[in-house]
């Protein structure tokens, strides 16, 4: 009855046995009364959003957000990209991720994407800067950082004078990336790739592809692109 009843709510399928009553109170119950204060003040229906504590929102009313989406307790998430935010249904961001639309009053960055199905493990730093388009059912560990944008020398030389480049980050469908995978602008990783522990992605990987080091390069083929894509990866979520 339970997890039928959380299905309806969220979306999330979840096998509950006898002993998950605790457990289900303080990360999921909770979370979803935050989700639903936070939608009713947003004047948006509530579609299953779970939210955790401490919070820190800039610009809220440019992040959109599907069905059973979750952010974990103290992120700090700014919507003051261009294009917002766009969480597609049953995105999991889980505790302490930063996401930077935009630093101090310069130039505000593109915006982000996150496919459905996706889950972004703890202590995520996503950096907006050019667009940030991450795919369908894409698994990262904890400590994944983005990076979209790079500072470039000026005139004089110098790299500190807050002259930068963008040129964006695209993650595909399916990928798979282990714990501390840092990204770099510009790269783009295709469908159904495996990124090991502790790589520096500096340039883009092929579809299918496994790769990992500092910086990583591909080892070997993994798989060939298939399948549909969960989810609808073209139409955002509106609110």
């Amino acid at each position: 009855m339970i997890a039928k009843l959380i299905k309806v709510l969220t979306g999330r399928d979840y096998a509950i046995g006898a002993g998950d009553l605790g457990y289900m109170i303080s990360k999921g119950a909770v979370p979803m009364v935050r989700g639903l204060v936070w939608s009713m003040l947003h004047l948006r229906r509530w579609r299953g959003v779970m939210l955790g504590p401490n919070i820190q929102w800039v610009m809220s009313g440019r992040i959109r957000t599907g069905r059973g989406v979750l952010i974990g307790g103290f992120s700090y998430v700014d919507g003051s990209a261009r294009d917002g935010i766009v969480l597609e249904d049953r995105v999991t961001i889980r505790e302490h991720a930063w996401i930077q639309g935009r630093s101090g009053l310069n130039d505000p960055a593109e915006g982000l994407w996150i496919g459905a199905h996706s889950y972004i493990g703890p202590r995520a730093v996503i950096g907006i800067g050019g667009p940030i388009r991450i795919g369908s059912g894409v698994q990262a560990g904890a400590g994944l950082t983005i990076t979209a944008e790079a500072h470039a020398a000026d005139e004089a030389g110098s790299f500190v004078s807050g002259h930068t480049e963008r040129r964006g980050v695209r993650i595909g469908n399916r990928c798979w990336l282990g714990n501390n995978v840092s990204i770099l602008d510009g790269v783009e990783i295709g469908d159904d790739c495996v990124i090991g522990a502790n790589s520096l992605v500096t340039r883009s990987i092929p579809a299918g592809s496994m790769a990992f080091g500092t910086p990583a390069r591909v080892q070997r083929r993994v798989s060939e692109p298939h399948g549909p894509v969960l989810g609808n990866s073209e139409q955002p979520h509106h609110r």
